[in-house]
């Protein structure tokens, strides 16, 4: 048996696979992504809680061979293989300090003692001593299949129990982000390899006093802490951010503090601490760590000097370097052993779901909206996504932050080229096909809704617009029909445009005349506004186009009426056809309008509620107060005036002279109305007009109750 399966549910099973195929994507990737991920996590914490502050006081301290040893005697000119007594004498005052344990981050694989026999005598004992207290450590490095070994005196003098690697394994992008918990070692004769804590886990657990433990289940631990990383026994180092986070004390002023037997300053400062020996120069070991954005210029909050003063020509002031010397890596994660505050990562399983569950999310913001609205829902996505990745940064778990980030930008372009393609293909169908019908707005909220129109209406206050052509019927006199409805066609696009433009649509065209609405479907800050403007631009597109509406049988031109007020306004007709169409007084009050320019010769008028909506009565000249067929209340009537007539001071004067004969023919004055309106009647038709009225009356008087209505039904 064949199953056939819907197209809509074929395109919505087709939709559902591209957030899972941005997930398969990202986290084919993720391995890739994640060092990057947690070095912008390091920059995102910061801008959002400042610099990480280093735990207080701080569990483990560096003494750096750096360019102040180097400058100061005794060091200065000594060769550095003779330097071993002198930095025997500085082990020495640490481990009288009471230091708790001492990591040497040097690795010397040969001696002057060989050399000069006895040199080294008291280095040599300082080493045995470290060792059979259990308070030193000494470095190797496994660079190929043997590792670099201290030389054979110093490490019989400490013990080989006493000796541990200081390997940092580098990222594919050549980041150190993990320390090595434990390594596999093979032993000299040959045995099964063996797993041994690495140099950081060995100074941390002989600080606190506490073995580095592997269970059966390959999770590694130290003093009950269990350590993140899981069975890889790789810790993800967690670095502290404020400048001179670990106090760093200069090997130089140390050996000069010994020399003067100052043993309370190496109690103050040493006592109960991991303490890492390595070089801190400015060109010699330096590495690329997950902190690499957020570094700080060096030489700042230095621990208080022993015996020296500070050289300060040693550091350029506000210079911020990406690397940092090698020890402090170290230093970093046994702060974070003996504090248990390593960073966790998330497991493949948990980061799957997260990376799913976020191109998921996408995937339904993306379908669900509009493209505009998509992307800020999107942006909104990506926020609350940061905000949640840096507060558990900062709580101690990484989240797959960019790998969630990158699924998102993958969702986003994915998914609007397949609305594009196939899902708005349909909803453009539908659109193009009614839109010749109906307003573009109203079938925006239709496919929004999902819903097809129904029958039904509302009562809203809107304004009418209604043109017509005068002159028709010369000029369609002796045209072929072709040619007749293309000359239509084009006035209509021409009307059309400006209609929508500022903002209403057309409702139908009747014949040769144009109905607008304006405040429909969607309100209008002041929809009589909009259509007085709409009209002004109508007159003068005909005015800049001569060509508009001309044949060879002449030219005709527009006459607009428009009205404001309470209208039905919807889906009216019957339920199998039916038009979203206007209806009510105010559209035959227009309509009403539109013909009584042809009684003033006028190219446009509105009712006196429009000119109120308006709101600018100077855009205005009043006309005429008219009783229209169907109206019991009589209209004052205005004609639009436009910005050229506006600023000419002599229409100006021709407006106010007409202004004054109205008020004289409201008021029953005859012969004043009739001279004020012939002195104007040469230059407006609207005056010639009344000035027929006027005369039609002089010499009688006023009914009872005149008001100068004039019945449209006379004429």
């Amino acid at each position: 048996m064949t199953i056939r399966l819907s197209r809509r549910f074929r395109l919505i099973l087709l939709g559902a696979m591209t957030p899972l195929l941005a997930a398969f994507l990202v986290l084919s990737f993720s391995a890739s992504l994640q060092g990057p991920s947690i070095d912008t996590l390091y920059r995102l914490r910061e801008a959002a809680h400042g610099p990480k502050p280093a735990p207080n006081p701080s569990p483990v301290v560096v003494v750096g061979i750096d360019e102040e040893t180097y400058r100061r005697a005794p060091f200065v000119g000594t060769p550095q293989a003779l330097w071993g007594p002198k930095l025997g004498k500085a082990l020495a005052g640490m481990l009288d300090g009471g230091a708790a344990a001492i990591g040497l981050d040097l690795v010397h694989p040969t001696s002057v003692e060989t050399l000069i026999p006895g040199f080294e005598r008291e280095y040599l004992l300082t080493l045995r001593r470290g060792g059979k207290e259990g308070r030193l450590v000494l470095a190797k490095v496994q660079h190929q299949s043997n590792p670099l070994m201290p030389y054979r005196g110093y490490l019989i003098a400490a013990g080989a129990g006493n000796v541990r690697s200081v390997n940092l394994v580098e990222d594919p992008d050549g980041v150190l982000r993990r320390i090595p918990v434990t390594l596999l070692v093979t032993d000299s004769n040959g045995g099964a390899p063996r797993p041994e804590p690495g140099m950081a886990a060995e100074v941390a657990s002989r600080a606190l006093g506490a073995p580095v433990v592997r269970g059966e289940d390959g999770w590694t631990s130290l003093a009950g802490y269990r350590l993140p990383g899981g069975t890889s026994n790789r810790m993800l180092v967690n670095h502290a951010t404020t400048a001179g986070a670990i106090p760093t004390y200069s090997l130089a002023d140390l050996f000069a503090c010994a020399e003067a037997g100052n043993t309370a300053f190496f109690e103050k400062h040493f006592k109960g601490k991991a303490v890492m020996v390595g070089t801190v120069l400015d060109v010699e070991d330096r590495k690329l760590s997950s902190n690499r954005w957020v570094t700080k210029p060096e030489g700042l909050n230095l621990p208080e000097r022993c015996a020296l003063p500070v050289m300060n020509d040693l550091y350029v002031e506000g210079l911020r370097r990406d690397s940092i010397p090698g020890v402090y890596i170290h230093a970093a994660a046994i702060s974070n052993l003996m504090t248990r505050d390593g960073l966790a990562e998330t497991g493949k399983p948990a980061s799957m779901a997260l990376v799913l569950l976020l191109a998921g999310l996408a995937a339904a913001i993306t379908l669900a909206t509009r493209p505009a609205l998509a992307a800020l829902g999107l942006l909104v996505v990506l926020a609350l996504w940061s905000g949640a990745a840096v507060e558990s940064f900062q709580n101690g778990l990484v989240l797959p932050y960019l790998q969630g980030v990158v699924a998102i930008g993958l969702v986003f372009p994915l998914l609007l080229g397949f609305r594009f393609a196939v899902l708005d293909r349909d909803q453009r169908r539908i659109r193009n096909a009614f839109k010749l019908y109906l307003p573009g707005s109203l079938i925006d909220d239709m496919i929004a809704s999902g819903q097809s129109p129904s029958l039904g209406g509302e009562e809203r206050d809107l304004t009418i617009l209604f043109s017509d052509i005068a002159g028709f019927t010369k000029m369609s006199e002796g045209m072929e029909p072709e040619a007749l409805v293309l000359a239509l066609n084009r006035y209509f696009t021409v009307m059309t445009d400006i209609v929508e433009a500022h903002g209403g649509f057309v409702d139908k065209y009747i014949g040769d005349a144009v109905l607008a609405v304006f405040g429909a479907p969607y309100a209008l800050d002041n929809h009589a506004r909009a259509a007085v403007d709409a009209a002004l631009a109508m007159a003068r597109a005909m005015e800049d186009d001569p060509t508009l509406l001309a044949t060879d049988s002449g030219r005709g031109s527009a006459r607009i009426g428009l009205a404001s007020g309470p209208a039905l306004i919807g889906n009216i007709g019957s339920p199998r056809r039916f038009n979203y169409t206007v209806m009510g007084d105010t559209v035959n009050l227009a309509s009403r309008l539109e013909g009584a320019n042809k009684y003033y010769s006028t190219p446009m008028m509105v009712s006196g509620e429009t000119m109120a909506l308006h709101g600018d009565p100077g855009a205005f000249r009043p006309l005429d107060i008219v009783q229209v067929v169907g109206r019991n209340e009589p209209v004052a009537i205005y004609e639009p005036l436009s910005d050229a007539r506006r600023a000419d001071p002599e229409d100006g004067v021709r407006r106010a002279a007409y202004a004054r004969a109205l008020a004289d023919w409201q008021a029953g004055r005859f012969d004043a109305a009739a001279a004020g309106f012939r002195a104007l009647a040469p230059f407006d038709s609207a005056a010639a007009t009344m000035l027929r009225k006027a005369d039609a009356r002089v010499g009688r008087a006023p009914e009872p109750g005149w008001t100068g209505v004039t019945a449209l039904t006379e004429k």
